[in-house]
């Protein structure tokens, strides 16, 4: 009897634990990356375009040694006549381990005409724990912690240099879990085949990559369509660099693309950076 009732005990567990693993888990990438899971520390500048017909901002992006980690840091905003209709700043970084693009940490900041938020996310095997901020120009600022029982996840940065480590060849397709901000999403990756780009006056062959974004409840993990993006297209360099030329993505608000106006390769205390002091994000109490 007591054999019995363990034997039914074990099969109601698996039944429940098959019942709470959603389908698309089995779509995932392995987390292991390539072969190019160097990166030379770097700093491009890019150009932001909307609806082809103003230049909408500016963002950089650098990469640096920090020991055993990766550091990235992102920064983006609106100029000129495009900030007068929408004033946007950002600022990211990202912490990843060396060995194998395992997203560690994320600090963000954004801030446009009605408020700031600020998050801090904490990248573990097995859940992902995020701190949000919010200060609104008018009313109180409201501090929140939320955690989603799921790992292991991408930031926006570390899926780039993940995704770059791969062979990319033509017809793959690359799924991951990525946190950009404060909440998850399910994103997939489709290598569509080798095109020519124009890059400092020059031709760049280029590996062509659409992209699919669909959204993840934190607490039921079920999926969603992400209204703000329809589509997305990016060409990274067909070369040892393996470096993001151009963007086009049409969102909501029209359509936006993003160009590379300048790479610098880092050499010396330019290439190395810190990890912040304090990576640790507390999860809420219960």
């Amino acid at each position: 009897m007591r054999f019995l009732f363990s034997v039914l005990l074990c099969l109601l567990i698996w039944q429940r634990a098959a019942a709470e693993t959603p389908a698309w888990v089995k779509d995932l990438t392995p987390g292991t990356a390539g072969a190019h899971v160097q990166v030379p520390p770097c700093r491009l500048t890019f150009e932001l375009g909307w609806n082809n017909l103003i230049t909408a901002g500016k963002a950089t992006l650098s990469v640096r040694e920090a020991g055993a980690y990766w550091r990235a840091d992102a920064t983006a905003a609106s100029t000129g006549f495009a900030r007068t209709l929408w004033k946007y700043d950002c600022e990211m970084t990202s912490i990843m381990h060396r060995s194998d693009l395992r997203a560690h940490y994320l600090q963000h900041s954004e801030t446009d005409s009605d408020e700031t938020c600020r998050y801090r996310v904490s990248f573990e095997k097995s859940r992902v724990t995020t701190e949000t901020l919010v200060h609104p120009v008018k009313g109180k600022s409201s501090t929140s912690t939320a955690l989603c029982p799921y790992g292991p996840m991408d930031d926006i940065l570390s899926v780039i240099l993940y995704v770059r480590s791969l062979e990319l060849k033509d017809g793959q397709k690359i799924t991951r879990i990525v946190q950009p901000w404060d909440k998850p999403y399910l994103t997939t990756f489709d290598v569509l085949g080798r095109q020519t780009l124009n890059f400092g006056g020059k031709k760049r062959p280029c590996i062509k990559i659409g992209l699919q974004i669909r959204k993840i409840d934190r607490t039921t993990l079920a999926l969603s369509a992400y209204k703000k993006m329809k589509t997305a297209t990016i060409w990274v360099s067909d070369d040892k660099l393996r470096v993001p030329i151009e963007m086009h993505a049409s969102v909501f608000v029209g359509y936006m693309s993003a160009r590379l106006t300048k790479l610098e390769l880092l050499s010396g205390k330019d290439a190395q950076g810190s990890v912040p002091p304090n990576t640790t994000v507390k999860p809420p109490s219960k």
